[in-house]
């Protein structure tokens, strides 16, 4: 049996003392109980230690590693460093004054440094070896006042010095390590009581014949605030003061009612595990919390939550109860309660639906109903009158007045409008005003004066009737809210049209304000002659002021605590977001949904909140109600970049052409993180802040290039935010094409390639101007020459023959008019050359397309002429010849073409004296080849050889406009041989069809089709 015990001490982790703070008013089994388990992400369901470290987080040692708790989700921690040992076992957890997590495990001791939440996905750790096998097992972990670490083994107490194990107790298995106010070490080691005065370690065994622990049945020892000694032993749990020993009862059965372990709280409770279970040890007895359940540690955190690690039933949470229920366990007729009132006596009075008019005595509840007189047990208004009479509102049976045990019926037949009673007020002049489905009623001394809408009403379905603070009276109907006025109602004015609200109610804050509660719009606020909206989120039916500091309000989805301060602001804050505290099912409510009678809920003067729900009476003790100033934790928890989750750093950069990001966030909230309450923002993409859904994830698809602050703001348990929150900084890299260096490469491209087009255009514009000048300067020079060679030799040559003329006179006048009749034929030749220049000057080869056709027209003009001025010399024959299949020709080529042509066939015609002229025009595929030959009297040598006769142009200007179209002219003359003159010029330049020809030659020689 003692080595079961001692086994079993090896496998529970006692954690070091610390105050817990559940409310010792409540008996123990009320605390509200949440349970953890593999199923919610829990590593294993046999959990050795539990720690909160400074940061907020909750560490969790099981049977299968460590694991990090936030309030919702466990994350498991791999240990990653020098030395690091597999996760396995974990059964002992410590903080170091630094701020490090230090671990013990069953492969040794691990310190993992310190890190803000969400700052890392690994978890980097240095382990420490004490030995190999069994003795490298860590136990248990303890800090001390003075920084100094005590490690427990299953081989003894060591203490533990830069990275050293100094033993100070060896052999025996360590289950306990505490430290007292004075210093001291309280150690449990193989059931024995040992103390370690910081010098030397003290074995006790005077207690063990008092506590019947017989020398080896020590299982827990601690000192309370008091100095009075608990003892948690193998017979079980005894309290020893000065000369006193307190035994609980159980007591004294070895084995059956050991206390394995014991704890003080902060009010000075002990809790107590035995085989039986988790107790509260009250000043007699021990009070039961958690029965049938096997404790490995207890653990408190920063707001007193009891964290309870089992074997085999996973975490278990126990928190206060806010908020205590009654029931028809506590003697009501049924659990859905409408109305409550608190008297001025100090009792409460609860009027149900169909069950009648109950009262508490302080434990049970005892009713009125059909039987005792009240003709209709459908209560759902309550009100209480100057004369300390009750006067209950009924569905159906009209107003009844209790008096001294007695009811008096009110209803259709004593002249109330309606049967069914929505809401009954007692005005300050001691009159009743009473609000039915049949419109308003002001009942004075038992006489009944009523309200329609003839009166002014919008409705005579009136829901509810409300006396201000100034005394006026205002009615809520199922169209608006009305105020009385003399003795008329005037309606106020809304933005929003109430039509047919399941519930309308009034009330009024400390201040004076008053406000309208419906159904449809949420809170809305009286200023002038006109509702103001206020809030729509909340679905709120009426409120409570306490002590001109909280306003609560009952409402469809819960129970809500506002400070007065915050009320008036919320219409000018627009989307700020509003601080409040919500109470529901978390904090005992069996429903959200409140009821809908008048009133709801009541405040007593002892501070308590009464409050009718559709599951039952809820009780909240306000006085007592927790309060917290800190800020919520927030950090983010996880980011998905497509589909790959990313590690959290403090910054996060996306690489471009990102298209889906998710951003998760959480805050660290232990006792009730269904009350925190998120809204985020990314600057650049949400205009607005946005409300958070269950999952705490923004999602975006597209983020614009550059950097981006992703806003986090969240509320705190108590509703009460942190308007500032976090900040995470999101960087989304943009292409290359989208960066200012490209943009301002870009506009340099740009403006380059538009200055070198303008100064192409110019470059082309003055090409094409200095273009036009050397045409026109050619065609000037060829003007010259033509008249050149025609008006002024002819002309000049005419000044002789008429000097001639004129001295053979009068001498010789046959002689004289010989001469000058030959030179009158010499005039006619000059002005027929004159008409020729000109005729060339404005003639084109654009009187027909067809080259040959156009050279051959003027060669017989040419020829016919010639025949008239040489007939009595000789007779010169004109052929053109056409080889090949003619092409189209550009006409500015063509022209040039036919400008040379005719420069050469004048020039045979008029000098060559030649019988026959032939022009042969040969298109082949690589140029055109004009050729003009003829049999006449040739060239002079010396002509050819200086390009021409001095003062004549012809070949000359044949030559350049040759050169000019990109083609070459060549002459071959001998005297008595004749002339030849070819022009050549490059297929690719004179033919239009050239570049397809080509094309298809070329697809041709490679074997291609179309």
């Amino acid at each position: 049996m003692r080595r079961i015990i001692v086994h079993a001490l090896g496998l529970l982790t006692i954690f070091a003392h610390c105050g817990l703070a559940l409310d010792s008013t409540q008996p123990a089994g009320s605390y509200i109980r949440t349970g953890f388990t593999v199923e919610d992400g829990l590593p294993s369901n046999v959990v050795n230690a539990i720690l909160q470290t400074r940061n907020g987080f909750l560490w969790i040692g099981t049977d299968a590693g460590l694991a990090r708790f936030d309030g919702r989700h466990f994350t498991m921690i791999d240990f990653r460093g020098p030395r690091s040992a597999a996760q396995g076992v974990v059964r002992s957890l410590a903080e170091g004054p630094d701020g490090d997590l230090w671990v013990g495990t069953h492969f040794g001791l691990a310190r993992i440094p310190t890190t803000a939440p969400g700052e890392s996905d690994r978890w980097p750790s240095t382990f420490h070896h004490h030995g190999e096998g069994k003795s490298d097992e860590i136990a248990n972990l303890k800090f001390t006042h003075d920084g100094t670490l005590w490690v427990g083994t299953n081989d003894g107490l060591f203490r533990f010095d830069h990275g050293h194990f100094a033993p100070v107790l060896s052999g025996m298995g360590v289950s306990q390590i505490e430290e007292t106010s004075d210093g001291h070490l309280l150690v449990v080691a193989g059931l024995k009581f040992f103390e370690w005065d910081g010098a030397r370690i003290v074995e006790h065994t005077e207690l063990d014949v008092p506590l019947g622990a017989g020398g080896h049945e020590f299982f827990r020892v601690v000192r309370d605030h008091t100095g009075a000694m608990w003892f948690g032993t193998g017979a079980g749990v005894a309290r020893v003061s000065g000369n006193s020993i307190h035994r609980y009862s159980p007591y004294g059965v070895p084995y059956a009612h050991g206390a394995l372990t014991l704890i003080e709280d902060r009010q000075g409770n002990v809790w107590v595990f035995t085989k039986r279970g988790l107790f509260r040890c009250t000043p007699t007895r021990l009070e039961p919390l958690a029965l049938g359940v096997s404790v490995r540690s207890l653990f408190s955190d920063q707001d007193g939550n009891l964290w309870v690690g089992t074997n085999g039933d996973g975490l278990v949470r126990f928190k206060n109860r806010p908020v205590r229920v009654f029931t028809t366990a506590e003697g009501l007729p049924n659990n859905i309660p409408m109305t409550v009132v608190a008297r001025r006596d100090g009792s409460i009075w609860v009027g149900n639906n169909c069950g009648g008019l109950s009262w508490f005595d302080g434990r049970h509840f005892h009713t009125y109903d059909e039987k005792n007189g009240l003709l209709n047990s459908c209560v759902w208004a309550l009100a209480e009158d100057g004369n300390n009479d009750l006067w209950v509102g009924t569905w159906g049976g009209g107003l009844f007045r209790f008096r001294k045990g007695h009811f008096t019926q009110y209803s259709t037949p004593q002249g109330l409008p309606g049967d069914v009673v929505r809401s009954v007020i007692t005005a300050r002049d001691g009159s009743l005003w009473i609000a039915t489905v049949g419109g308003l009623s002001h009942m004075v001394n038992g006489h009944f004066r009523n309200y329609s809408t003839a009166d002014g009403l919008s409705s005579d379905s009136v829901g509810a009737v409300y006396q201000d603070s100034h005394g006026v009276i205002w009615a809520g109907t199922s169209r608006g809210i009305a105020r009385m006025t003399g003795d008329r109602f005037a309606p106020l004015s809304s933005p929003q049209e109430i039509f047919d609200p399941r519930y309308i109610s009034l009330g009024e804050g400390p201040s004076g304000d008053l406000y309208a509660f419906s159904a449809p719009k949420g809170l809305s606020r009286v200023e002038g002659k006109q509702l103001v909206g206020v809030n729509t989120d909340l679905d709120v039916l009426s409120l409570a002021d306490f002590e001109r500091r909280d306003l609560w309000f009952s409402g469809g989805n819960g129970i809500f605590r506002l400070a007065v301060s915050s009320v008036r602001p919320m219409a000018q804050e627009g989307g700020a977001p509003l601080d409040y505290l919500s109470v529901g099912r978390a904090d005992g409510l069996s429903s959200t949904q409140c009821s809908i009678g008048a009133p709801n809920m009541a405040i007593t003067r002892d501070g308590q909140l009464w409050v009718a729900t559709v599951q039952g009476l809820a009780l909240l003790d306000l006085r007592r109600l927790p309060r917290t100033n800190r800020k919520p934790a927030i950090f983010m928890e996880e980011v998905t970049v497509g589909q790959k989750k990313q590690p959290i750093r403090k910054e996060l950069v996306l690489l471009p052409g990102t298209h889906h990001l998710e951003l998760k966030f959480d805050s660290i909230e232990l006792a009730s993180p269904e009350k925190i309450r998120f809204q985020y923002r990314l600057d650049g993409v949400d205009p607005d802040w946005l409300n958070a859904d269950a999952t705490r994830t923004a999602v975006y698809t597209s983020i614009p290039r550059g950097a981006h602050s992703f806003h986090v703001r969240a509320s705190n348990s108590d509703g009460v935010w942190d308007r500032a929150g976090i900040v995470y900084n999101v960087s989304q890299r943009p292409y290359y094409y989208e960066t200012n260096l490209f943009r301002l490469l870009a506009f340099l491209v740009v403006a380059t390639l538009i200055t070198s087009i303008y100064f192409l255009r110019l470059r082309r514009i003055a090409a094409q101007i200095q273009s036009r000048f050397e045409e026109r300067l050619t065609e000037r020079t060829r003007i010259a020459r033509e008249l050149h060679d025609t008006l002024l030799q002819s002309f000049h040559g005419l000044i002789f023959r008429f000097q001639a003329a004129h001295n053979l006179l009068p001498a010789r006048p046959t002689e004289a008019k010989q001469t000058l009749e030959s030179a009158l034929d010499d005039a006619a030749q000059a002005i027929t050359e004159a008409r020729d220049a000109v005729h060339e000057l404005r003639s084109s080869a654009a009187v027909t397309s067809d080259l040959a056709a156009c050279v051959t027209a003027l060669g017989e003009e040419l020829a016919a002429h010639h025949r008239t001025t040489a007939a009595n010399e000789y007779s010169t024959t004109f052929l053109v010849e056409v080889e090949g299949t003619p092409q189209d020709i550009h006409p500015m080529l063509r022209d040039e073409i036919y400008r040379i042509a005719g420069e050469g066939l004048r020039n045979a015609f008029r000098h060559a004296r030649a019988r026959r002229i032939e022009v042969e025009i040969r298109y082949d595929e690589r140029e055109l080849r004009v050729r003009i030959r003829d049999d006449g009297s040739g060239i002079d040598p010396s002509v050819l050889s200086h390009e021409g006769r001095a003062g004549h142009w012809g070949l000359t200007g044949m030559r350049e406009r040759a050169r000019r179209i990109g083609g070459e002219m060549d002459v071959w003359s001998e005297l008595g041989a004749g002339t030849e003159v070819e022009l050549r010029i490059p297929g690719s330049i004179v033919y239009r069809t050239y570049a397809g020809r080509s094309f298809r030659l070329f697809r041709r020689k490679t074997g291609t089709s179309s």
